[in-house]
């Protein structure tokens, strides 16, 4: 329809306008600089301040020709590449949110109504390019980001005037317990790193600049640039003509209620081409040299022989999180005056909104999601005797669980996984390295998983009932099942052993 059109052009400009700001993100924060001072944005080089227009996302990096206006120094392509890829991100979002209604539960999605829901995927999706652009160009993740994000996730659930679909989840002790854990965790951050002042040096300050860049990988940014602003037109065009009718029988919330609808996620060609488009630039700017990759190459290699006790630690450290939110969870279950008392607390509602309901489902969400990596984290680290995963990606899954939900968070994680093994597959034709930055694949993993949520829910739901079935009437089955998937972890966890050596010896020759 027109008027969603004329929020998708709204919301591509808002797209542009925030990727300019995350430049400003991905450069100061490594640096150890401050987002606010200065207040302008300045040239890296000469530090003279960029006027208005010259800071004119796409456009004044073309019109300068990729140069100072004061000094003529270069200009990274960085700069222009997120603020389009921001733009089309934006834009992806909302089609697949208002348009294809992707997502499991919001059967219709109105304006405004459910803005807040946008919002969240939109600070979700910012929050994922500044910490995958950073993670790609030095290895790290500012965990700040992650915590406006997760902050954010939670104010907007509770500004989101969905009670119907938010408070049966949120009243629960489950949800109540999650409260109490991420209290606990706060203030375990706050006693024993917030307060710790950071001594380390800062990450690499270089400045991106095109100079250093060939002349092949200018070409392919410059392509890429115009590929995708191309698709965001395609995207907003196809606003106009791809909202149908209401599709029967969708699925409620968090998988509540039945699905009888027979298609699959929507199979719209410039959904799939945005997609594959932002999966060819992570496969290609991994792909390329970094300046980081022999020292986190050979920090790895110093932390291996503490690795496992530094997961033991940290499951240690975990410990009062862990026993605060059971603690939660089990006085509610069985001490009744307690259980009434948040059921009160977490259904009361005013003016359509119930904001402790839809906090606790986000901050729900949020520890699940963290959950996850962490059992990663641990599990594996200490089979394989190495680090496993980043914390910096732990916490990009807490935002995602706040922001879009734990399906989302959970389906993300296991897309992310399939597509970082076929990116890295691929980035081997690029640049021979063990070293996987995950950050930029959970980001695409998360947009898969709202493009896909449908059929994933339908699947996930398939299997449930499979397993319950199973477990009811033959229980004997489920234990012969459990013990096979643990013989075929262990070999694949063998296997896995014998890959990375074998990339190691190839690395070596």
């Amino acid at each position: 329809m027109a008027f969603d059109l004329i929020i998708g052009v709204f919301v591509w400009l808002l797209g542009l306008c925030i990727g300019s700001f995350l430049n400003v993100v991905i450069y100061r924060l490594p640096a150890g600089l401050s987002i606010n001072q200065p207040a302008r944005s300045f040239c890296p080089h000469c530090h003279g301040v960029i006027a208005w227009y010259d800071n004119i996302p796409v456009l004044s990096w073309l019109l300068l020709r990729a140069r100072c206006r004061r000094c003529g120094a270069p200009i990274s392509l960085q700069y222009p590449l997120v603020e389009a890829l921001t733009g089309l991100s934006f834009v992806l979002v909302y089609y697949l949110l208002f348009v294809a209604r992707a997502r499991v539960g919001v059967e219709e999605p109105a304006h405004p109504a459910d803005w807040p829901l946008l919002l969240a995927w939109l600070v979700l999706v910012g929050a994922l390019i500044a910490c995958a652009t950073m993670d790609v160009v030095s290895y790290m993740v500012d965990v700040r980001v992650t915590y406006v994000a997760i902050v954010a996730g939670i104010v907007l659930h509770a500004l989101w005037p969905r009670p119907g679909m938010l408070v049966p989840v949120g009243r629960t002790p489950l949800a109540a317990g999650a409260l109490g854990a991420l209290l606990a965790s706060v203030l375990m951050l706050w006693r024993t790193v917030w307060r710790v002042p950071d001594d380390e040096p800062q990450a690499d300050t270089a400045v991106p600049t095109a100079s250093g860049a060939s002349h092949a990988v200018s070409m392919v940014g410059r392509v890429a640039i115009v590929v995708f602003i191309g698709l965001t037109l395609w995207l907003l065009t196809d606003t106009v003509v791809a909202r149908g009718p209401t599709p029967p029988g969708r699925l409620s919330s968090y998988g509540a209620a039945r699905i009888d609808r027979p298609d699959g996620p929507p199979t719209d060609v410039a959904v799939t081409a945005a997609v594959l488009a932002i999966f060819a630039t992570i496969v290609l700017a991994g792909g390329q040299p970094r300046a980081a990759d022999a020292d986190v190459k050979t920090a790895i290699e110093q932390e291996r022989p503490h690795a496992r006790r530094q997961a033991l630690c940290e499951l240690l450290w975990l410990a009062p999180p862990i026993l605060v939110g059971a603690g939660t969870t089990l006085l509610l279950l069985y001490w009744p005056p307690a259980n009434a008392g948040w059921d009160a607390a977490a259904t009361w509602s005013v003016c359509g909104f119930a904001p402790l309901g839809g906090a606790a489902l986000a901050v729900l969400s949020a520890m699940v999601g963290a959950a996850a990596g962490w059992v990663l984290r641990i599990v594996f680290t200490l089979v394989f005797g190495r680090e496993a995963m980043g914390v910096g990606d732990i916490y990009i899954l807490a935002a995602a669980g706040a922001c879009a939900g734990c399906d989302m968070a959970l389906l993300g994680l296991l897309l992310a996984v399939g597509v970082a093994i076929a990116g890295y597959v691929l980035g081997l034709l690029l640049k021979r390295s063990v070293i996987i930055p995950f950050g930029p694949w959970l980001a695409i993993g998360f947009v898969l998983a709202l493009w896909w949520n449908e059929p994933g829910a339908r699947i996930a739901r398939h299997y449930w009932e499979g397993v319950t079935s199973a477990w009811t009437h033959r229980p004997d089955l489920c234990w012969v099942a459990g013990g096979l998937m643990l013989i075929g972890s262990a070999a694949a966890v063998g296997l896995a052993h014998v890959a990375r050596r074998l990339v190691e010896r190839v690395e070596t020759k």
